[in-house]
């Protein structure tokens, strides 16, 4: 969590060292041994001649008996060669004496402290990050990620109330401007929730994280709040559970023996065969582990494979949708989600399932399985069963959303 906001600085930091000073503006302001060294380095830096700019910027810090505004104007020169060479390091020193300066001209106030900011920040200064932080903002409202940024520091010193404040000020600005917030000032309003043992709270604010982020770990969390909760049906198990299937990253051994147990369970032996083979693969399950519901899982497997054909064909001619439900569920378990919607949709429309939200939530999964997100997340809003069996189908329907907006993650089955 605390890598996130580190990575965001330094484009903005570039962007702003070029207005840090214009020191040719102020040349008269600078006496006889500091004047002429800067405006040369100035000059150097213009022309992108980083080694010259330092040499003079040195030579101006050398001087002997500067003032303080002479003081200033080296210690944001000898800053802003070193930014412009990436080496925030050695930045930070100068940058930090500049910001402390009591000559800072009004005009450039707002441009030091925001840039000592940063860099205290990225050298873990995290004190007097806070101290830039607040000066900054007496002159002009925080952006989102420098109230992030801020959040983050007062976690570093233990000032939990005022992390709190601030990842909500940063939260609350970026939904204000449409934008999504930043990753660790939701994560510190989410451990505020949790702190004070907000479930709504923590529901809501996980299933944010998962539609801005997409992490697994996030929707390994979300499953396990369902799957932990009241009344929860063995079908809404298996259901639950290949919603994690799609990333492997979120599944633990567990999570694999209980769906290959839970999809043996209904007969989908294919599928459960198929889970127990790929958490081996995935080295989250040894063979030990499986034991002998590998074997088991294995031999229906077998069997189904045989039958395949001739259930397919008997489920064609019958009156009700029973047999061509299960024969979805037989190609869910081959990973045949095309031929799984063809024959759920032949289920729905012939009717007499037993459990008729069954119908749209196996269909609403192979859509998203397919990646159809718009149509998935449109049936899986016709699921209507128990409270259970809508949050699965709620969870569905978000991770569609959340593949839309972030393909990179995408489905692993």
């Amino acid at each position: 969590m605390k890598s996130i906001i580190r990575a965001a600085f330094v484009a903005t930091l570039l962007c702003t060292a070029a207005n840090v000073v214009a020191p040719a503006q102020a040349a008269d302001k600078l006496g006889r041994e500091v004047g002429p060294p800067i405006v040369a380095a100035q000059k150097a830096l213009q022309a992108g001649d980083y080694a010259t700019a330092l040499a003079k910027v040195k030579e101006a810090q050398a001087v002997a008996d500067k003032t303080p505004y002479e003081d200033y104007i080296v210690n944001t020169f000898l800053a802003q060669v070193y930014i412009q060479q990436k080496d925030y390091a050695d930045a930070t020193g100068p940058l930090e004496a500049a910001a402390d300066s009591p000559a800072i001209p009004d005009d450039q106030k707002q441009s030091t402290y925001f840039n000592a900011f940063q860099l205290a920040f990225q050298a873990k200064h995290y004190a007097k990050a806070i101290g830039y932080g607040q000066q900054l903002q007496a002159l002009k409202p925080l952006d989102p990620l420098a109230s992030a940024m801020m959040a983050q520091a007062y976690y570093e010193t233990k000032d939990t109330a005022n992390a709190q404040k601030f990842a909500k000020m940063s939260v609350d600005a970026s939904k204000a401007a449409g934008q999504t917030p930043n990753e660790f000032a939701s994560a510190m309003l989410l451990q505020g929730q949790a702190t004070s043992h907000d479930d709504a709270g923590v529901k809501a604010g996980l299933e944010d994280m998962a539609l801005n982020y997409n992490k697994p770990n996030t929707w390994s969390e979300l499953v396990d709040m369902t799957l932990n909760g009241k009344n929860v049906k063995d079908i809404d198990v298996v259901y639950l559970l290949r919603l994690k299937m799609l990333m492997p990253e979120a599944m633990r051994d567990t999570d694999y023996q209980a769906l290959a147990s839970g999809a043996d369970q209904f007969g989908y032996s294919t599928e459960a065969y198929d889970v127990l083979q790929k958490g081996i693969a995935r080295g989250k399950l040894t063979t030990a582990q499986a034991g002998p519901e590998l074997a088991h899982a294995r031999s229906g497997a077998a069997a189904d494979q045989k039958s395949l054909g001739s259930i397919a064909a008997s489920a064609e001619k019958a009156k009700t949708g029973k047999e061509d439900f299960q024969l979805a569920e037989d190609y869910w378990g081959y990973g045949r989600f095309a031929d799984a919607e063809t024959a759920v949709r032949r289920a729905i429309s012939k009717g007499g399932l037993k459990d008729p939200s069954q119908g749209p939530m196996l269909l609403g999964m192979t859509l998203v399985a397919q990646g159809k997100y718009d149509e998935g997340i449109q049936t899986l809003s016709q699921v209507s069963g128990s409270p259970t069996r809508n949050s699965t189908a709620h969870l569905w329907s978000l991770y569609a959303q959340a593949q839309k907006k972030t393909p990179s993650t995408a489905a692993q089955h």
